[in-house]
């Protein structure tokens, strides 16, 4: 049987070091969801008013976070504000900047199909039955985003 290196990891702090960086990891990736999701579902919404302008900048978002690689998000991040702003971030820190970023820009377009995928006759119809404004958002599109979107999100 060919030796595999595995005996590697059980020797000195190996194993205690990589188990250190999984937790490192889990609190970037659970930090930057936390974040990103009501910031996503707020861009989502933005991502569909009538305002040219305001459409015009997060789709130019969207498409700057989309082309970009999440690595080189994170050279920009970590080196460029060090010396662009004189910030000292941590690498912790600058991570989570990325990834709430990215997160937030898939979010937003997620939750962006999933409003315009809405048939018109659903407003009316709540509008119709004498809802608010506020409680047709609750009722139709917040439920609608959730049962659409976030089976799609889980599948990114």
């Amino acid at each position: 049987m060919p030796d595999l290196g595995i005996d590697v990891l059980f020797k000195g702090t190996n194993m205690l070091r990589l188990l250190q960086g999984l937790w490192v990891a889990m609190k970037i990736s659970i930090v930057s969801i936390l974040i990103s999701m009501p910031l996503g579902i707020l861009v989502g919404a933005l991502m569909t008013v009538k305002n040219r302008v305001v459409k015009a900048f997060f789709r130019v978002y969207l498409e700057f976070i989309r082309i970009m690689p999440q690595l080189v998000l994170l050279f920009i991040v970590y080196f460029g504000s060090t010396r662009a702003l004189g910030w000292n971030l941590s690498g912790e820190v600058a991570s989570v900047i990325v990834f709430v970023l990215w997160g937030t820009a898939e979010m937003g377009d997620l939750v962006r199909g999933a409003l315009i995928s809405i048939p018109k006759h659903q407003y009316e119809s709540g509008a119709a039955l004498g809802m608010t404004a506020v409680r047709r958002w609750d009722l139709v599109r917040y439920r609608h985003i959730c049962t659409s979107s976030f089976p799609r999100l889980c599948g990114d």
